[in-house]
């Protein structure tokens, strides 16, 4: 997004450009304004962006469920814009009578059609489950082993810059509560605050 200007006055002192351009297929929304103003800019953003993403968004069929989510919703396919413009044969042929009689029997058949849906994403969900486990390997410690701790962002010590190191420790396992998280102490017997997960630990050989 970008703004250009000031060009000489036009009619109601216009005289900015709002520009934005996706910059993946080259698509430009331009606005002209007489002021450039925080309530302009976002009223240009959810007019020319934010409306278009959602109703693209909405029109278009999901991985997980196979389904527009307003076909889920209303039970029917949405008009799209360019049929406003360029009339399509269901324009041409629309019939409000016959229009609310088919709408009525597509809001029957909705509940059959979330249902599929709903398939789809519990079949997208075991898939995806699938492929995760096969690559995670399984990590169990017992009480008294001693782990390195993966360091979070906040654990880091920002002096290090990008040298900073990983993990830190070593720290001794107290507790295991199963399910992989475990409850960990300081070598001088200090407990660490909260649980902590075996994908965030791994064996410290000495």
């Amino acid at each position: 997004m970008d703004i250009l200007g000031p060009f000489p006055p036009a009619k109601g002192q216009l005289k900015f450009l709002l520009v934005a351009i996706d910059y993946f297929i080259k698509w430009i929304e331009a606005c002209p304004l007489a002021k450039i103003t925080t309530k302009n800019e976002r009223k240009f953003t959810w007019k020319n962006i934010i409306c278009n993403i959602l109703w693209a968004y909405h029109c278009t069929p999901q991985s997980t469920t196979q389904e527009m989510p307003y076909r889920l919703t209303y039970g029917t396919d949405a008009m799209i814009p360019v049929e406003v413009g360029e009339t399509s044969h269901r324009r041409q042929i629309f019939n409000s009578k016959q229009n609310a009689q088919e709408l009525a029997a597509d809001l029957d058949l909705v509940d059959e059609l979330r249902d599929e849906a709903q398939i789809h994403e519990e079949a997208c969900k075991l898939r995806a489950s699938r492929r995760y486990n096969t690559r995670v390997r399984p990590r169990s410690f017992q009480v008294g082993d001693l782990v390195w701790r993966l360091l979070g962002e906040a654990w880091k010590d920002t002096s290090d810059g990008k040298l900073a190191p990983t993990w830190g420790g070593p720290f001794r396992v107290t507790e295991d509560l199963e399910k992989g998280a475990y409850r960990l102490e300081e070598l001088s017997g200090t407990p660490i605050p909260r649980t902590w997960n075996a994908t965030h630990l791994k064996f410290y050989f000495s």
